[in-house]
């Protein structure tokens, strides 16, 4: 329900609906798509509602620009044709343009103003840009034509995560699980949102992790087939990476050395790209790996199906329970031995994937087994191999505190991480230094709607908002950020990872509060690894004391500002060569395990 947006919002509001119209025709027009042709390939009847209906099938199975013809040609012989001009509008949005995927739904919606699906979709465009605030009045006219449309509940609670509120998004997530028990996608986000929240110990986690196997993976058990991959331990092994994410993501930055660093005399890798968006990262990663599989068309059978035909022996999901993940494609066990790896940090649940690799540091023998229905496998230092982007700005030699004359503290991670809990904490330690500021990154921080609810959160743990500083996301030279604040408070109960690495790599201290299961120890396994144990605090208070002593020692900040990075670089967390042959080791072992 989220999806990566490259394109302007549009210029104004609707002003009549000839001229948004005439937009959208345009600019068809200039994507070349010939429509009229296309008709006569398929020679459907003529009249609108069989275009729109078959644009709807081609639009399931990824042929955008195909769909795109259909709904002109329905829109040619009827104008004020409402779905069409919203189902256009889910075209262009799987194709990244928000921009015009907007102009359809507001057109939609001119045509019919309760229009419960224009103005949902809607929404959702709004809330990728940031625009929270028009998000929610959207998804409330949508209810209120449709009092039970699930997924408007489903894209509430995705709003109200983006604001770092996780219990109130799960209180929509369940409303949406009411009206619409079978829905995946709502479990997939409640999910998550739980790992957010510090209401919920480890094991009542895991035990909704449980339920979603139990609904979703027991009924298709009884359909398991036996593999019939040959089980030679010493074979080149067939691997297979499962991600929605091989683009401008985390993930990508993660995998990117590994598959960069495969042993390819030991393993074909295949990867299976469940996304329509394609950046430069996308083709980057295209031109490393042998196989390259554009799955998001496919059914979960079909690609399970795919799978089996590839002969994959080890199938790696890089998703878990977040967006667009393919776990329903790993419940029909298409591989004999399946893995959970790196995009999400808890056990997904499911008995069918049969290892989740860790780390000893994240996830001590004995502290989490038992909220993991997979075996966990510890790779021997860290779980993770860390790239630093290439257009890396240099750290300076002062830090921010030797200018300003105060210290600011730091933390820009999704600000969904941040909840009131961790509000609190950081409240009692900006009242252990009067001066200090505390600067945070928030999407849609430029709604107003949205940074006066952030001031207010802050201002009731008694943080004014003049020691806030308020910066909306950048995507360009976004590590630049970083020569701004002088240490870095680590979120729980879920930390921060890409974020932390950067923190390090651009010089600047963090400090992380250690939990019990792998989601609140990240950060551990990140400083631990860094050889920055005396930035692992135990307790609540020790994290403000670890906090408040490093704000107090200009001259430590100033060394640690010129040592982070050459440590850094040092480590096992940026040897990309050791890790990965790591990292096969590990692979061949579970393959070994399976053929025994």
């Amino acid at each position: 329900m989220t999806r990566q947006q490259d394109h302007a919002p549009p210029d104004g509001p609707i002003t009549s609906l000839n001229s948004m119209a005439d937009k959208v025709h345009a600019d068809m027009d200039a994507s070349n798509i010939a429509s009229n042709a296309f008709a006569e390939q398929y020679e459907p009847p003529n009249d609108p509602a069989s275009f729109n209906n078959l644009g709807v099938e081609l639009a399931n199975q990824g042929r955008l620009d195909e769909a795109l013809a259909c709904y002109l040609n329905a829109l040619a012989l009827k104008p004020d044709f409402a779905d069409a001009h919203s189902n256009m509008g889910l075209v262009f949005a799987a194709k990244g343009n928000s921009h015009d995927a907007i102009t359809c739904y507001q057109t939609a919606l001119l045509l019919r103003p309760d229009f419960a699906e224009a103005n949902n979709n809607l929404g959702i465009e709004l809330k990728e840009q940031g625009k929270l605030d028009e998000a929610m009045a959207c998804f409330e006219r949508a209810l209120a034509s449709r009092p039970d449309f699930a997924e408007a509940y489903c894209n509430q609670g995705i709003a109200f995560h983006r604001q770092g509120k996780p219990d109130e998004a799960i209180a929509c997530y369940r409303k949406a699980l009411a009206l619409n028990p079978d829905d995946a996608e709502t479990h997939n986000s409640m999910l998550l949102a739980m790992l957010y929240s510090g209401r919920y110990t480890p094991a009542e986690v895991f035990a909704e992790h449980r339920r979603f196997a139990h609904q979703f993976e027991t009924p298709l058990r009884s359909a398991w087939r036996a593999h019939e991959n040959v089980r030679d331990p010493h074979k080149r092994l067939r691997i297979g990476y499962v991600s929605p994410d091989f683009r401008s993501h985390p993930v990508a930055t993660f995998i990117e050395p590994v598959l960069a660093s495969h042993d390819t005399t030991q393993f074909e890798v295949f990867c299976y790209y469940n996304h329509n968006y394609v950046d430069a990262t996308t083709l980057r990663l295209q031109e490393i790996v042998e196989h390259w599989i554009p799955c998001k068309h496919l059914s979960d059978e079909a690609l399970a199906e795919r799978i089996r035909v590839d002969g994959i022996d080890l199938l790696i999901d890089l998703a878990g329970h977040t967006g667009d993940n393919r776990l329903l494609t790993f419940a029909r066990k298409p591989a004999p031995v399946q893995v959970a790896y790196l995009g999400y940090p808890f056990s997904t649940g499911l008995s069918g994937i049969d290892f989740r690799i860790t780390d000893s540091y994240a996830e001590p023998p004995g502290l989490t087994e038992q909220y993991n229905s997979e075996q966990l496998w510890r790779l021997p230092q860290a779980f993770f191999c860390y790239a630093a982007p290439q257009d890396s700005p240099s750290v300076p030699d002062r830090a921010p505190l030797e200018e300003n004359g105060y210290v600011t503290f730091g933390c820009f991670n999704n600000f969904g991480k941040v909840t009131d809990h961790v509000i609190e904490l950081w409240a009692k330690l900006l009242a252990r230094i009067p001066d200090a500021r505390l600067a945070l990154v928030i999407f849609g921080i430029d709604d107003g709607h949205v940074r006066a609810e952030v001031e207010s959160r802050f201002a009731r743990q008694g943080v004014a908002s003049e020691r806030l500083i308020l910066m909306a996301p950048v995507r360009e030279n976004h590590l630049a950020l970083y020569n701004t604040i002088d240490i870095a408070l680590d979120p729980f109960p879920f930390n921060g990872h890409t974020t932390s690495l950067d923190t390090l790599w651009m010089g600047v201290p963090l400090v992380t509060l250690a939990g019990l299961h792998f989601t609140s120890r990240m950060g551990v396994t990140t400083l631990l690894n860094a050889g920055l144990s005396e930035l692992v605090a135990q307790t609540e208070q020790e994290y403000v004391d670890i906090a408040h002593t490093l704000a107090r020692a200009p001259n430590q900040l100033h060394s640690l500002r010129a040592i982070l990075r050459k440590r850094l670089r040092a480590t096992p967390l940026m040897n990309a060569q050791c890790f990965t042959a790591e990292l096969e080791q590990a692979y061949r072992r579970m393959w070994t395990t399976r053929c025994n």
